[in-house]
């Protein structure tokens, strides 16, 4: 077996363990958020005296934490379904560490597909927070926004805080004004942009000299703009993805990453992709990139025509199948908006019947909110008798006129739009 790293400590295994029980139960149906999952504590019950897990959830939970720590490889994966708090579990998976720690595997959304498996090994992933150590060194406490059973959020609320010997606040269950209070100068905020964005409408300010990181999404230049004049003394930006941890970083709203010490340049443009400088490893990059250096690089948007919704990539496409498939839609389209503060989904749909076109608006909006994750779901719905194309024939954008004639009554909800 692979070196073993020392166990992770109980309220970090306590964390992880809720995180993960919670997406299990997402992907089942369940309407979880991070702010509510962020209160469980250890005593926290799976059973009717708590979230009332029932026997194929219980099952489906436990595999997703067996899973993520490779508890089989210690065999101690069957005692799961005898516990019933997430302390119970967090003991289990501190036990099975004990006796040997050396991989982890994290899942990718898995927002419009099969979510795909990426194995770490602790060591490699250690390596990492070690360079991320020594670049936030002083800090005096670690705050999270981000959960910390994806990488990002392993990474720097997990593995950071222990490497810099730092309290953790998990703050997403925090309100907007109870979140200013706790912030301290010292402190190190892991956010994604979306909770960035809700930070620049709800807080007046930032304590000075606040360090800020933001991952999972592009970081808008005018939010990383904002949040500086907000108080925060650097914002750093960092690139990577489930397969490969973090890639590169930069600290400016604008210009190149630049290669964290594991990575070497590799090929560009459509065949971008980084090399891991000790096994000569090379990994495709998700975006097009160039190299105006070495250990620079330039990102030229998304290979597989991904957008990002509130840090999940979403493929339009495929949801233009999904959409086209529903009773009464001859034909569709899907865009993001970007006039929308926080970026969302807006569809054009060209009804089987003509005279059909706002009922049919309101089936399909009703259809997503029962049927669609909150990030793929169309939040503007516009209709007409063919698709927007230009004089040349081409597809094109449709405008906020359109949208308001089709929608008319139906789903004019500016909270919706931010929701």
């Amino acid at each position: 077996m692979d070196s073993m790293a020392a166990p992770l400590p109980l309220p970090a295994l306590e964390r992880l363990v809720a995180a993960l029980i919670a997406a299990e139960l997402n992907a089942g149906g369940r309407r979880l958020n991070g702010a509510e999952v962020a209160r469980w504590d250890g005593a926290q019950r799976l059973d009717a005296e708590g979230l009332a897990l029932d026997s194929l959830e219980l099952l489906a939970c436990g595999a997703a934490v067996n899973a993520f720590f490779h508890l089989h490889e210690s065999g101690i994966e069957d005692m799961l379904l005898l516990e019933r708090t997430i302390a119970g579990w967090a003991g289990l998976v501190h036990r099975a560490q004990q006796e040997g720690f050396a991989r982890l595997t994290f899942t990718t959304s898995g927002s419009t597909g099969t979510p795909k498996p990426c194995t770490h090994d602790i060591a490699t992933l250690e390596e990492e927070v070690a360079f991320f150590a020594g670049r936030f060194a002083g800090r005096g406490r670690v705050v999270a926004l981000v959960p910390p059973h994806h990488i990002y959020g392993f990474l720097f609320t997990v593995l950071l805080p222990r490497r810099l010997d730092v309290p953790l606040l998990d703050a997403r269950g925090l309100s907007a004004g109870a979140l200013r209070r706790a912030l301290r100068g010292d402190d190190l905020l892991v956010a994604h942009p979306t909770s960035l964005l809700v930070l620049q409408r709800s807080l007046g300010g930032l304590p000075n000299g606040l360090l800020v990181t933001s991952s999972t999404a592009p970081l808008p230049a005018t939010l990383h703009a904002a949040m500086r004049a907000m108080g925060a003394a650097e914002i750093m930006e960092i690139y990577g993805s489930s397969e490969t941890a973090g890639i590169a970083t930069r600290t400016t709203a604008e210009g190149p990453f630049h290669l964290l010490p594991r990575w070497r340049a590799g090929g560009a443009e459509e065949d971008a992709s980084v090399v891991e400088r000790a096994t000569g490893r090379e990994f495709p990059l998700p975006d097009r990139a160039t190299w105006p250096s070495a250990r620079a690089l330039h990102l030229n948007g998304r290979k597989d025509e991904a957008v990002q919704v509130g840090g999940v990539n979403i493929f339009p496409r495929e949801l233009e199948a999904r959409l086209r498939a529903l009773p009464g839609v001859a034909d569709c389209a899907l865009r993001l908006d970007t006039s929308l503060p926080e970026p969302r989904l807006k569809a054009f749909v060209v009804p089987a019947q003509p005279a059909q076109g706002a009922a049919l608006v309101a089936e399909v909006e009703a259809h997503c909110r029962s049927h669609w994750s909150a990030p793929e779901r169309p939040v503007r719905i516009a209709h007409g008798p063919a698709l927007p194309r230009s004089a040349m024939g081409k597809p094109r954008d449709w405008n906020r006129d359109e949208e308001d004639v089709a929608l008319e009554g139906v789903f004019t909800n500016s909270r919706d739009a931010a929701a």
